[in-house]
Order: structure tokens, then C-alpha cells, then sequence
């Protein structure tokens, strides 16, 4: 079985062409990384020039790490003048002003305001933010209980569990996370290079009309099914690890930091009500993982729909347009009250911060179970569905070609 498994890998995969689709895409993704730098990074050369990206990791030495009275002290002696000095708006412009750290009083008050007073409020006023939630959940709870509802009291003990003692005590340079965990260009290309790497795997066969011989081998039926889908599940596994390891390695190397590898999912703020307190580091590899497992369940979609047919290029348009359906549905939604029409999609699980960055619930049987539960589970649904189906279509077109069989044996 090894042998044949190591035959189709070398057979469907390990092909030049798809071996430079993934250099060239990788390529491309680092690009899209950089202009993502480039064009939106407060601390790039491009949008604020060179000198705040200086300035900011000389501060940093001063207010990064655990949240202070003291910092807090220091930093508003530096940013209080400075918001009184262009409150009016009648300040110098001058961008040579020695009594300034960027030459500009203007640039100055942005240069902190933007890159340590909001982040540092936002970080240090968190645990208010997570109290002010598990009081409306107790209120809730109290509420519910009254009236006899149940499944809402227990999804609002639930949101005071998981947000109960939830605080941000150190600040960091969490610049990089915003743009990583919202980073899906290279997801798209995954897709399509595993969409097409997975058409031959069943079509070869049909288009040279080996499927005939096959039938006369010992490892011609079941052996050879299982095979090509153990080597499509080892092929879908490794270009995903490949690609989130570029991104993962791009976005450190370009932004130029790892500071907030340590800090809570949350000290992001898009993610302020997430319902996972994990560190930035842990939802990197986690989000890999979940990214890994959707784009399995599409790729076991595309072979199922490449049994259908005897050539690839009908598959291969079916299949794209499928996953563009399923990527249209995915954005319909997304932000969306409709959490199940959400979860069901397994595309779902590909641009997952979805599932993780706010806390929602679906009722199964009466009890509230947070959404990225039954999206893993539904997942694993339409891949068993998948895998079913293809095995019976196989056995089907086996038992159809049973007298073309004992042909080939006549004629051997």
C-alpha cells in the first residue's frame, strides 16, 4: 500500500507543472504580503516614512511589556501637550522643528496617538470591556430564568464563563496579527492549486483507458481508491502546511516583529469578542489547521465531481465555479445573524476568523454550542459524504465494467 500511495503522489503530484504553480504562487503571495506592508503598515516607509519606524521601536523600549500606572503617566506627558499644541490648529507646520521627534508637531501627535494611546487604551481598558459583558450575561441570565427560556439562560452563563477575568496586561506590537489573521489571498491560491492537482486523479485513468486494465490487477479496485485518496489528503495537507508556513514566515519578516506571539487573541480588536482565549501565536497554528481542514473537504468535493466525467476540463470548470458559489455564499453571510447558513458552508472553515472572532451560538437539541463546533462537524459530514459517494461511483463503474474485464483476461 505504501508503495502505492508513494506511485500516485509521484503520478498526480510531482508533476513540473504543479511543482511551479506552487513556486510561482508562493512568489506571488509574498508579493501580496509586502504591498499589504507597504500600503497599509503605520510603520512603513511608503505610508509614513522612515522615521516613524525608528521612533516607534525607541519608544517601545520605554511603554512596550506590562501595562503601567507609571507608562501610562509617561506616555500622556509626551501626548498631552501635544493634543493641546494642535487642538486649534494654529501650531507651526514645520517639518524641521528640532523640539519634535519627527520635525513635525502634527506628525508627532498622530505618530502617538495612533501607535501607543489608542492601543494602550484599548488594551488597558479591556478588562472593563470583558466585565461590562459578563454583568449584561448575569443580568440576562437572571431574566431568562424568570421567564423559563432555558437555552438563552444557558447560552448567557456560557458568555459570563468564557469572558469572565479576561484582561490585556502587557502591550505590543500587534500591527502584524491585525494584518495576518485578515490575510486570505493565499488561501484562494491553495484552492486553485489543489484543484488542479486533484482533476487527473481519477480522470487519468478514464482518458488512456487504463481504468480497463486496472480492473485485472490485484490492486486495481478498492486498494487503488483508497491509495489516490490517501495521496490527495497527503498532497492537500503538505501545500497548506507549505503556504501558511510562507505566510506565517513573510508576515513576521516583512512586518519585522514577533512581539504578540504571547498575547491574547484579543489583543487584537477585531477580535475583542472572541469566543477562544488563546495567544496570537497558538490561533496562528490553530487557524492553519482549520484552513487545512476546509480546503480538504473541498478538495475531496473536487474528486467526487471529477468521477462524473472522463476528461478533466468539465470537472475542472465545475469544480471552480462550485467554489466560487461556496466563497459568494461565505461573504453573503459573513457578519450575518444567520450563524447556521454560516457554519454549514465548509468554505466557512477556510476564512475562519469568522468563526472565531465573535462568540455565537448554535442550538442543537436545546443547547447553545459555540459556532466553530458544528462547522468542524459539519465539515467532517460532507467529507465522509464525499468519500462515500466517490468509493460507490468507483464500485459502480467496476461492476459496470465487469464484462470488459473478462474480455481483457480472454484476450490476455
Amino acid at each position: 500500500m505504501v508503495k502505492l500511495i508513494v506511485y500516485e503522489c509521484r503520478k498526480h503530484f510531482l508533476k513540473t507543472s504543479v511543482l511551479l504553480a506552487v513556486l510561482l504562487f508562493s512568489i506571488l503571495s509574498v508579493a501580496k504580503i509586502y504591498s499589504v506592508y507597504d500600503g497599509n503598515s503605520l510603520l512603513s516607509k511608503n505610508y509614513s516614512g522612515p522615521e516613524w519606524n525608528e521612533l516607534y521601536w525607541e519608544m517601545y523600549e520605554d511603554f512596550g511589556g506590562k501595562i503601567t500606572d507609571e507608562k501610562i503617566g509617561k506616555l500622556m506627558t509626551i501626548y498631552g501637550p501635544l493634543e493641546k499644541q494642535t487642538a486649534d490648529r494654529t501650531a507651526s507646520t514645520r517639518t524641521d522643528n528640532p523640539d519634535t521627534y519627527t520635525g513635525n508637531v502634527y506628525n508627532d501627535r498622530l505618530f502617538f496617538d495612533w501607535c501607543f494611546v489608542k492601543p494602550m487604551k484599548y488594551a488597558y481598558m479591556y478588562r472593563n470591556h470583558a466585565n461590562d459583558i459578563v454583568a449584561a450575561a448575569k443580568d440576562n441570565m437572571d431574566f431568562y430564568e424568570s421567564v423559563g427560556n432555558g437555552y438563552e439562560y444557558r447560552k448567557n452563563a456560557a458568555i459570563a464563563e468564557l469572558f469572565k477575568e479576561r484582561a490585556i496586561s502587557h502591550f505590543s506590537y500587534t500591527e502584524m496579527y491585525q494584518y495576518y489573521l485578515h490575510y486570505d489571498f493565499s488561501a484562494f491560491l491553495v484552492l486553485l492549486i489543489c484543484l488542479y492537482g486533484l482533476m487527473s486523479v481519477f480522470v487519468t485513468e478514464k482518458e488512456t483507458e487504463m481504468n480497463t486494465l486496472l480492473l485485472t490487477t490485484k490492486a486495481g479496485g478498492r486498494q487503488t481508491v483508497i491509495a489516490k485518496l490517501i495521496a490527495s489528503t497527503i498532497f492537500i495537507c503538505m501545500v497548506c502546511t507549505w503556504f501558511w508556513l510562507i505566510d506565517f514566515a513573510a508576515f513576521s519578516g516583512i512586518f519585522g516583529s514577533l512581539e504578540a506571539a504571547s498575547s491574547p487573541l484579543y489583543a487584537v480588536e477585531n477580535f475583542a469578542n472572541s469566543s477562544i482565549a488563546v495567544s496570537l501565536g497558538q490561533y496562528a497554528f490553530l487557524s492553519g489547521m482549520v484552513k487545512t481542514a476546509g480546503i480538504l473537504v473541498l478538495g475531496l468535493t473536487f474528486l467526487l465531481v471529477s468521477c462524473l466525467f472522463k476528461n478533466a476540463l468539465l470537472p475542472f470548470i465545475i469544480s471552480l465555479f462550485s467554489a466560487f458559489g461556496l466563497i459568494y455564499m461565505e461573504e453573503a453571510y459573513m457578519g450575518s445573524g444567520h450563524v447556521l447558513l454560516k457554519v454549514i458552508n465548509p468554505f466557512v472553515l477556510v476564512v475562519n476568523r469568522e468563526l472565531f472572532r465573535k462568540t455565537e451560538f448554535v442550538d442543537l437539541f436545546g443547547f447553545p454550542v459555540l459556532s466553530y463546533i458544528p462547522a468542524l462537524l459539519f465539515a467532517a459530514v460532507w467529507g465522509t459524504v464525499c468519500i462515500v459517494a466517490i468509493a460507490m461511483l468507483v464500485r459502480k463503474n467496476a461492476l459496470s465494467g465487469k464484462g470488459v474485464k473478462k474480455r481483457v483476461l480472454m484476450d490476455l
